[in-house]
């Protein structure tokens, strides 16, 4: 019987098929009488469990069944409305999928008592021949169908045939809060964004007090760019629900993925400011009924898009800093005091613990990946702490390199006190700011040293954080300005990349919607990391490159912004940028390697982008920027001392772009010098060296 054989209403029997056919052929009878009649046959299928059968009893199954209809067809009351069917042989995934849509077993007088009995089948609710026709029987199953039906499809490959499902069961149960959600996600899965919002707005009209909807309303008309009325909708829940700290943190501080001016940014940023003073100055912690409802709060923030507007953040981020830790320190005081270093003797090793959500293939924690491959293993033990549900084959990496890993999602208070128990002697934190989860646990005092390196490289603005680990080729001079933490400058980038191994192209260019006789430039970076006033770049080196085609993946620079920048120089921007969405790796890696030159982000360069762009001999345009987040590239092309395309301005990032796109030799005189020298970048043991010395030497101070 296959699925969409069902229908809204599904009943099942369970023959035993070693009983007489004719005591088996006497139920069928029964039941198919009664179901021919029934006045929602149309909506109604009758499976007759068949499994155990093999080929040649399937075979005589259906016969009997053949037969059976025969005899009730000369009765006049067959109806065609009514689907029939024996279950056949399934596979174990289906008949679990089947047996989630069956509303109702028929109890028959040859039953097969054993299996009834499994607990499986025994959960089933029985419908007895006598019931079939009561109307609250048939209605109740025909909307628990509904229900039914609709999560069967949200979790297939068709999410959008849940949606008929879903509106009916909200119809009949108008308070079912979970559902509205579940329809809201369907629609925002299948692109349908007005109707997840207006799906929310249905659910708060009907449930009026259901927190959630009110919390995902505001994430929707966020997600969907419409900023002030998020921020103004938040604020008026705020007002609805004042000790919800949740919605007091979104109507502070919610900040845009996007801005459209530069003068946008400073009006953002602002409002910023003006809710983190207040947020601070309204905070009350005097019942753990304020502990708990504050830190349900901060568990739900982070100032992630903070960092994206390009300007010194320190005094923010040590404000909202010293407030998580106020707030986890109510929480949890026995977290907070001075922790000995358990190392205290020459002969034993030192624990260095390394504590993500993103212990996977995730770009910020990859990049410290040979930190613990190439740990000195006579003088370190590594601990892992995988707070993240993802386990993926980096993963089995960072478990591999560890002498003890512990997968420990969604248990803030576990991974804790795991951490105390392994009498940690120095803390990693490979990112703090992108997961609200470990920025709380951060906010504590786990370890005697407590560090965080720069896969959100921002500063914490924790007290708890003790150093922050650098790289001596990014930073500038005054590096230490924009860190609470105490700046750790390791030597060289103060990473070891794991290889990337290139693969021969597979592609032509033509895939990828780019013109064979093209100067092809890419830039892949997420649509946050562009700022509005370095739009005219790309607008200037095409109208200097007539033949260039820009490539954005992952949408790039939102294209009204591009047509904008475009036209101001008289360009049309249609006939110059292409978006693509994210590529699978193979497709990325011909792209690179099809392409001419690669185009840094100013104010926050690429990170494993160009050291992908690097392994691809793609020449490289960056600019180095005031802060650590924008001097990634710089500080790689540094150490492989392939420097002519690095830019000291704006002015000059677009020269160097532009003899690029129409130098030839001068080009593939880079793409040389690259395939010599960027071996010093890939798995090199000396950065995890470096590092353990200044593990080292913090302990030496801590003693």
């Amino acid at each position: 019987m296959l699925i969409n054989e069902l229908r809204d209403i599904n009943f099942i029997i369970f023959p035993d098929w070693s009983h007489l056919e004719t005591a088996i052929a006497e139920d069928l009878i029964n039941v198919l009488r009664t179901l021919f009649t029934h006045p929602a046959r149309q909506d109604i299928t009758l499976l007759i469990d068949s499994q155990s059968l093999g080929d040649e009893l399937q075979d005589n199954a259906n016969s009997l069944l053949f037969e059976t209809v025969l005899q009730l067809s000369l009765e006049e009351t067959v109806s065609e409305d009514l689907n029939v069917g024996l279950t056949g042989q399934l596979t174990t995934n289906e008949w679990s999928i089947i047996k989630s849509l069956i509303n109702f077993r028929i109890p028959i007088n040859n039953e097969n008592s054993y299996l009834i009995q499994q607990l499986e089948i025994a959960h089933i609710p029985t419908c007895n021949l006598s019931e079939i026709f009561q109307p609250n029987v048939y209605e109740a199953a025909r909307i628990e169908s509904w229900q039914r039906w609709g999560d069967y499809f949200a979790a297939s490959e068709f999410p959008e045939n849940a949606i008929p499902y879903y509106s009916k069961y909200l119809s009949s149960c108008p308070h079912q809060i979970d559902y509205y959600l579940k329809l809201s996600e369907v629609f925002s899965k299948t692109g349908q964004i007005q109707s997840a919002t207006q799906t929310l707005q249905n659910g708060i009209n009907n449930c009026p007090q259901a927190e959630e909807l009110y919390f995902w309303l505001i994430l929707h008309l966020k997600h969907s760019q419409n900023y002030l009325e998020a921020r103004k909708f938040a604020q008026q829940v705020t007002e609805k629900f004042p000790d919800n700290y949740i919605f007091k943190m979104l109507s502070h501080l919610m900040l845009p993925r996007i801005y459209h001016t530069p003068e946008e940014i400073d009006t953002y940023r602002g409002w910023f400011e003006d809710g983190l003073e207040k947020l601070i100055q309204d905070i009350t912690l005097n019942s753990p009924d304020d502990h708990k409802k504050a830190f349900i709060g901060i568990s739900h923030h982070t100032n992630f898009f903070l960092a994206y507007q390009g300007k010194n953040d320190v005094l923010l981020q040590q404000q909202y800093g010293q407030l998580v830790h106020k707030i986890m320190a109510a929480n949890y005081p026995q977290w907070i005091q001075a922790r000995p270093i358990s190392a205290s003797s020459n002969n034993q090793r030192i624990k260095i613990g390394y504590l993500s959500y993103f212990l996977c293939s995730w770009s910020g924690t990859i990049l410290f990946l040979n930190w613990l491959k190439y740990a000195d293993q006579e003088k370190f033990s590594i601990y892992s702490y995988h707070i993240g549900n993802e386990i993926d084959a980096a993963t089995e990496l960072f478990q591999s390199y560890s002498q003890n890993f512990y997968h420990l999602p969604n248990n803030l208070e576990q991974v804790c006190q795991q951490v105390i128990d392994d009498q940690i002697d120095v803390l990693i934190f490979p990112e703090i700011g992108m997961d609200a989860t470990t920025l709380c646990i951060a906010g504590l005092r786990l370890a005697p040293i407590q560090c965080m390196a720069w896969g959100q490289p921002v500063t914490s603005g924790l007290p708890t954080i003790d150093y922050f680990l650098s790289s001596e080729l990014m930073e500038p001079v005054n590096g230490q300005d924009h860190y609470t933490e105490k700046l750790v400058r390791l030597p060289g980038v103060g990473i070891s990349y794991p290889p990337i191994k290139v693969n021969p192209v597979r592609r032509h260019r033509l895939f990828f919607g780019l013109r064979e006789d093209a100067i092809v430039y890419i830039s892949s970076q997420a649509a946050y990391k562009y700022l509005p006033q370095h739009d005219y770049i790309y607008a200037e080196i095409a109208r200097q490159v007539p033949n260039a085609q820009f490539m954005f993946l992952r949408s790039g620079i939102p294209q009204e912004r591009l047509k904008h920048a475009f036209a101001t120089v008289g360009l049309d921007s249609q006939k110059y940028c292409v978006f693509s969405p994210v590529l699978p790796r193979e497709d990325y890696f011909d792209l690179l390697s099809l392409a001419d030159i690669y185009l840094d982000t100013l104010d926050w360069a690429g990170g494993n982008t160009t050291l992908d762009a690097i392994a691809c001999n793609l020449p490289i345009v960056t600019c180095p920027g005031e802060f650590m987040r924008g001097r990634h590239s710089y500080g790689f092309l540094q150490a492989i001392g392939v420097t002519q395309t690095i830019a000291d301005d704006a002015l000059q990032y677009i020269q160097i772009a532009v003899r690029l796109g129409l130098d030839i030799d001068w080009r593939y005189s880079v793409r040389q010098a690259l395939k010599l020298s960027s071996n010093v970048l890939f798995d090199n043991p000396t950065a995890t060296q470096h590092l353990e010395t200044f593990f080292q030497q913090a302990i030496a101070l801590k003693k």
